[in-house]
């Protein structure tokens, strides 16, 4: 029995999902970065959230993180990120976003550049400060990072590996 070419297309069209990067970035004195979305947005218009964007072409999640971190806010990130949350997102445009949250710190985390067609503002703010700010969601992100830095935990060996494999001959 064969299936149709018309049932995979169809088939392979709902499985379709957008993956997302995001940076938790947390400077020294505890404090994490926001970025407030513009009121034009698709998705969570005006809300503030982690910098970070879609995974373009044979991109690695690693450089997506670094690219969109450096063209959202002008930040370099220092190498090394750790997963630290997992989540999927249904969009208004009905395709679903698979949000990766990295645990991450950046160069000069105080040279901020906003990019301000995507965005209107941004914070550096602790759990207690993001809770009075319409966000995302994005309080367990705050929670886990705020564990891992009181457990004292060297983070090395659990940094993100990553590799582009190319199937080409």
């Amino acid at each position: 029995m064969s299936i149709s070419r018309t049932y995979l297309k169809n088939n392979r069209q709902q499985k379709l999902h957008f993956v997302t990067p995001v940076a938790v970035i947390r400077r020294d004195d505890g404090r994490i970065l926001i970025l407030k979305r513009s009121e034009r947005e698709k998705v969570y218009p005006g809300c503030y959230t982690f910098p970070g964007g879609k995974v373009e072409g044979h991109d690695t999640i690693s450089e997506t993180l670094i690219r969109e971190v450096k063209e959202e806010c002008g930040l370099i990130l220092k190498p090394g990120f750790v997963l630290i949350k997992e989540k999927s997102i249904r969009r208004p445009d009905g395709y679903t976003s698979k949000s990766l949250s990295f645990l991450c710190k950046a160069e000069n985390p105080d040279d901020i550049t906003l990019d301000k067609t995507d965005f209107s503002d941004y914070a550096w703010v602790n759990l207690e400060e993001l809770k009075k700010l319409k966000h995302v969601g994005i309080e367990a992100e705050f929670m886990k990072v705020d564990k891992i830095t009181r457990s004292g935990t060297d983070l090395t060996p659990f940094f993100t590996d990553t590799d582009k494999v190319d199937f080409k001959q």
